[in-house]
């Protein structure tokens, strides 16, 4: 029991920190964070080599590197939005027919846009907190000792996954890789795609031996 709960916040912990990296631009604080942790700078291999990094004022850093990426990146490039990927127009879809939002309803899940920078429910960003929000259901679950009620949120975290955000997101994180100019932002597309990948073959493993 105490295995599958360290593992199950172990997942919220890691969506809810990546979500945080996508849904705006790095702080001080969270930046420091990850240069006086170990295991968050083994997410940030070759930021962890570059000179920037580990010489540079934290302030002039984010001022003069890391927002100025962000900007190239995400608001001016590679729109962080499944509905620009996935719909030939290339348009993003705010609207309560966008089927992320269609998703989240089904589940229960609501989302306040005029809390998040976010211009649609289906930004990278809401995404991946909607699956921290599911995996925190299933956390719920497991207290209880409902592994029925816990299998039945990982199904939703498979699905979801395999239909919206490691559908669309991979690619997305590919482009974001290609072009990305500094290197934590590579580093944070590489390691959310790793993630969702790992994340992906964890809940197919799962779900198998519940049935075996």
């Amino acid at each position: 029991m105490e295995n599958i709960i360290d593992i199950t916040q172990a997942r919220i912990n890691m969506y809810g920190f990546l979500s945080r990296l996508f849904i705006e631009e790095i702080d001080p604080f969270t930046l420091q964070k990850i240069k006086e942790n170990e295991d968050l700078l083994e997410l940030f291999p070759n930021t962890k080599q570059w000179d920037k990094f580990k010489e540079k004022d934290i302030m002039k850093l984010i001022e003069e590197d890391l927002n100025v990426d962000y900007t190239t990146l995400f608001i001016l490039n590679v729109y962080p939005y499944e509905s620009v990927f996935v719909n030939d127009e290339g348009h993003i879809n705010p609207t309560i027919t966008n089927p992320t939002l269609v998703f989240y309803r089904e589940h229960g899940y609501a989302i306040d846009l005029n809390k998040t920078r976010a211009l649609s429910p289906d930004h990278i960003g809401v995404e991946l907190e909607f699956m921290m929000n599911l995996i925190q259901d299933e956390l719920n679950a497991i207290a209880r000792e409902d592994e029925e009620k816990a299998n039945e949120y990982r199904k939703i975290q498979k699905k979801f996954l395999e239909e919206h955000l490691a559908n669309w997101g991979l690619p997305y994180l590919l482009a974001i890789k290609d072009i990305a100019e500094t290197p934590f932002y590579y580093d944070v597309a590489d390691a959310t795609l790793e993630f969702l990948m790992s994340d992906l073959e964890y809940l197919n493993e799962k779900l198998e031996s519940q049935v075996s």
